[in-house]
């Protein structure tokens, strides 16, 4: 069976979580014997990756934070009718003849996408990762619930609704994230079901052999950065590092246990999960279901993060501390309790493949 996925952002684009389990999708999927191609965007002016088949549409997505409010909103309106990438889309389905689609995040490629696929006559999976379908923002911070409710939102989301056949059948990660899609009227007359995202399969454990704390990440601010900083500097018998890239980037002025790594590689993240004492979570937008608490459950390594999201879902599962959302003085007793207790992560029990468990809900 051949297989298309859609991501708006892949290798060497990616920047977060979904672009990493949109990999190991096709990785599990190739594993199987399934031929895979991707459909994805790229940068204007940029080449294209020598990977194939890799199917790349220019697209102004990432660059679209630098632009003025004037220019997003004309952009965000142009993407949910954007002709152009329908046809596009399409006329790489109608050449690759795929039996199956499964699309991820759609934002950059158009919101005419599902329409393209339907069109193909292929089936289709959409796999969820945050709330682009429920506000354009695809994010919602703490104690700016109601951004979800305003009309303009609710407009958005019966456009949304609308671009998605009946056919179509829709994964979650966490139950968190479909609830509120169901709750918001998308999605009802859908099959639908929370699949978990895969774990990195490791054959090493956690030695917690230093004293670093770790954040990896976007740094932006709804990534809650600054309270890690802020955090540092309450505990200066421990290391503080940094790891990740992002607008934020030139602002963070290094000290001596605060450290500031930038991008590393899946090998060196690894190395640095199974090292520290824990990693640290504290975004104060609504996460879904943060790929790196499933890396750092993978080796063992402790987890501290914001009681927000899907998050509470993954420490129930894997073990770790919460902490309330955006509230240094909250996170800096979390910290404290495990300093002074530890934290017993849950074994992982044998994980079935993330992709067959997809496949099973068609």
């Amino acid at each position: 069976m051949k297989i298309g996925l859609i991501n708006n952002l892949y290798k060497p684009y990616n920047r977060g979580g979904a672009e990493r389990i949109v990999e190991l999708l096709a990785e599990e999927l190739r594993g199987l014997g399934y031929t895979v191609f991707i459909i994805s965007t790229r940068p204007k002016l940029k080449k294209d990756n020598e990977e194939t088949p890799v199917y790349y549409l220019e697209s102004g997505y990432s660059d679209l934070a630098k632009w003025s409010y004037t220019k997003r909103l004309l952009w965000q309106i142009i993407n949910l009718v954007n002709l152009k990438k329908y046809y596009q889309v399409l006329n790489i389905l109608k050449t690759e003849k795929p039996e199956l689609v499964i699309s991820h995040n759609l934002m950059g490629l158009g919101l005419l996408t599902p329409r393209a696929i339907l069109k193909s006559s292929a089936k289709h999976i959409q796999v969820l990762h945050d709330i682009q379908l429920l506000h354009p923002s695809g994010l919602m911070y703490f104690g700016q619930e109601k951004i979800v409710n305003s009309l303009p939102a609710k407009i958005y989301q019966k456009i949304t609704s609308a671009k998605f056949s009946k056919e179509a059948v829709i994964i979650s990660p966490s139950k968190w994230l479909l609830d509120l899609h169901l709750s918001h009227g998308l999605f009802k007359n859908n099959k639908n079901a929370v699949v978990s995202n895969p774990l990195t399969k490791n054959t090493s454990v956690h030695t917690g052999n230093s004293k670093n704390f770790i954040f990896i990440g976007q740094l932006e601010y709804h990534k809650g950065l600054d309270l890690f900083i802020a955090a540092a500097a309450r505990f200066t018998d421990y290391n503080f590092l940094v790891i990740g890239d992002g607008p934020l980037y030139k602002t963070i002025t290094e000290t001596l246990n605060l450290k500031l790594l930038g991008r590393k590689s899946s090998e060196e993240v690894s190395q640095l999960l199974k090292e520290s004492l824990a990693v640290i979570i504290p975004s104060r937008c609504y996460e879904n279901s943060p790929t790196v608490i499933y890396e750092a459950a993978a080796f063992g390594t402790p987890v501290i993060a914001a009681n927000l999201g899907g998050i509470p879902e993954l420490i129930e599962r894997f073990g770790g501390l919460l902490f309330e959302p955006d509230n240094l003085d909250s996170l800096i007793m979390t910290i404290t309790e495990f300093l002074a207790k530890g934290i017993s992560m849950k074994p992982i029990p044998p994980q079935e493949s993330y992709a067959e468990k997809i496949l099973a809900k068609i």
